[in-house]
């Protein structure tokens, strides 16, 4: 199990953030505090900017390759498609429920290189909106799984990438 890191208030990691010089200094300090939070050894945080994911910071030395690009736009575009609105009001049997749970991708993807990363969701709900801000692929040592994050920490970091102007997403209800 990861060592438990000590966090800061929802508000003042908010405030922290939105006090950087600049969307790089930002995305750097997003990209620190999930590392840091979930004891990865390195990783790429992907915001979107200008309509498309787009790498925005890495840690640790850790360069992208071709194939962690790929992967990214990938689970991206894969998350898109999953979006939550879809499923508000749906009935499920238990069952089937049962069933989508068994049927879910792993959030650990292994490159060609035995490379462990785990894919980490940024999102947010604004109103009625879903919000996806970014993602992040954290390096993690095989068989060991990250520590969690709590949802009021993601939200915090998502406010403020959006309220900084950082990214430009697009409501859940527009079409892709």
């Amino acid at each position: 199990m990861a060592d438990q890191v000590a966090l800061p208030n929802p508000r003042t990691l908010y405030t922290q953030l939105r006090e950087c010089t600049s969307a790089e200094a930002r995305a750097q300090a997003t990209l620190e505090f999930v590392r840091g939070c979930t004891s990865s050894e390195g990783g790429c945080l992907f915001l979107v900017r200008e309509g498309q994911l787009a790498l925005a910071a890495n840690s640790n030395g850790l360069e992208p390759t071709a194939e962690l690009l790929e992967e990214a736009m990938r689970t991206w575009d894969r998350e898109l498609d999953r979006q939550p609105e879809d499923n508000k009001t749906e009935t499920l049997e238990l069952s089937m429920i049962e069933a989508m749970r068994s049927a879910q991708e792993s959030p650990v993807w292994r490159s060609s290189k035995s490379e462990t990363f785990e894919r980490r969701l940024l999102s947010v709900y604004r109103g009625p909106n879903w919000l996806p801000v970014g993602l992040v692929l954290l390096r993690t040592r095989e068989g060991r799984a990250l520590a969690p994050i709590r949802q009021v920490h993601i939200e915090a970091l998502c406010n403020a990438l959006l309220d900084s102007g950082d990214v430009q997403t697009r409501s859940a209800g527009q079409a892709r």
